[in-house]
């Protein structure tokens, strides 16, 4: 029930996502909070169940990397961010698990840490993509598609042109997906 949508750039990436939510009857409200937020430098975009937005938003604080693991950020995301979030979950009763499987949750994230996205699955796992674009929720395909036309007529090199055409590639998504509305918020963050 939302859009999110990323760009890896090199040294800079720039996520975006609708702002609308609703409840287990579908009725739609427009979020106060944003689905892209701060926490502790990291930018943290989430979609699925609000539940985990809120841990990830307001319920911890997001580890930040040291000067020497931030040379290594997959090993930083997998042996220290992601443990930290999974504590977090499990200490609000949010994260999943019975006798011999694997632990899930029931969101899916767009994470960036000094400009590196990381999308985090519903069973903590990661996994970066060659072609550097990234999507979430319902209207994410839509936003996708967009979203790649757009980039073969805009320098990709821009953050500031990324960030337009990842903002009217959610545009897009709202004529498409009854999930998606307005406001739509980008935000860029650059590698330290």
């Amino acid at each position: 029930m939302t859009t999110l949508i990323g760009y890896q750039g090199k040294g800079w990436a720039v996520l975006g996502c609708d702002s609308r939510s609703s409840d287990d009857s579908g009725r739609p409200m427009v979020m106060a909070t944003h689905k892209i937020i701060e926490n502790n430098g990291v930018l943290i975009a989430g979609s699925g169940a609000g539940r985990g937005s809120n841990i990830m938003q307001f319920g911890w604080k997001a580890p930040k990397p040291t000067a020497a693991e931030a040379q290594d950020l997959d090993n930083f995301v997998t042996q220290k961010f992601i443990p930290a979030m999974r504590k977090a979950f499990i200490d609000a009763g949010y994260d999943m698990k019975e006798d011999g499987d694997a632990a899930t949750h029931d969101s899916d994230f767009l994470v960036c840490i000094r400009g590196t996205i990381y999308p985090i699955f519903g069973d903590y796992s990661w996994d970066r993509d060659s072609r550097g674009i990234y999507y979430a929720g319902s209207g994410g395909d839509v936003a996708l598609g967009s979203l790649v036309a757009r980039l073969e007529n805009i320098d990709n090199n821009d953050p500031q042109d990324v960030q337009d055409a990842i903002a009217n590639s959610i545009r897009d998504a709202i004529d498409w997906d009854i999930y998606t509305a307005a406001p739509v918020v980008t935000r860029i963050q650059y590698s330290k």
